[in-house]
């Protein structure tokens, strides 16, 4: 088994915070969707559910 100091533990903490505040960024940008994706997303909405497969379905066809 590998000891682990507490300088190890605390290096990793600090590569931890680092990540987390990039990631923290990135997810606090303010994003606009290409016009392509939002007619995309107009037209999704626009479908009925029941035109939809079924889960189960698309499971038969690429489990068989």
């Amino acid at each position: 088994m590998t000891t682990v100091t507490l300088q190890q533990v605390y290096e990793d903490l600090q590569e931890i915070k680092v990540e987390i505040k990039k990631l923290t960024a990135i997810v606090e940008e303010d994003f606009e969707l290409a016009e392509g994706v939002k007619r995309e997303l107009v037209h999704a909405r626009k479908e009925k559910l029941s035109e939809y497969i079924d889960h189960k379905e698309v499971l038969k066809e690429f489990l068989v």
